[in-house]
């Protein structure tokens, strides 16, 4: 009787181990994909930061707005977030300057002063090619008090 428990263990154990080794196998597969697939995500995230400090060494990350650190999180390389704040912040300067030269075109007199007397960079970039060419003398001016 002994020897046939033994031989019913043994047939047991063996279909056990039949069926318990390709689930290992399988979960190993699966966890060596995970692992592979966080590497991969490390090596994105690491370069993406080389490249960030590489193309802006400069940068203060510390004065951008939350936005920046959505574009992080959807996804976008830390070098394309920050190039689309300075291009968010170039339009808005750009805006700021078109509505004030608006509101000076509108007003019925204008201070001169010393700051009038000089363009913005932003200012000369919204300009229209025939302003660049009417106010040339004086943006090469206002371009020698630009840091």
């Amino acid at each position: 009787m002994d020897e046939t428990i033994d031989l019913i263990t043994e047939e047991v154990l063996a279909e056990e181990a039949d069926t318990v080794e390709p689930d290992l196998h399988t979960e190993l597969d699966d966890l060596r994909a995970k692992l592979e697939k966080a590497e991969r995500a490390a090596r994105e995230i690491t370069e993406g930061w080389r490249e960030f400090t590489e193309l802006y060494p400069d940068a203060d990350i510390s004065t951008l707005p939350d936005s920046f650190n959505a574009a992080l999180e959807r996804g976008i390389p830390p070098a394309a977030a920050y190039a689309l704040e300075l291009r968010r912040r170039e339009v808005e300067q750009i805006k700021i300057a078109r509505a004030y030269r608006k509101a000076r075109e509108q007003s019925f007199g204008r201070i001169e002063s010393a700051e009038d007397s000089l363009y913005s960079p932003a200012e000369v970039r919204a300009m229209k090619p025939a302003e660049v060419r009417k106010n040339i003398e004086k943006i090469r001016r206002s371009m020698k008090s630009w840091h």
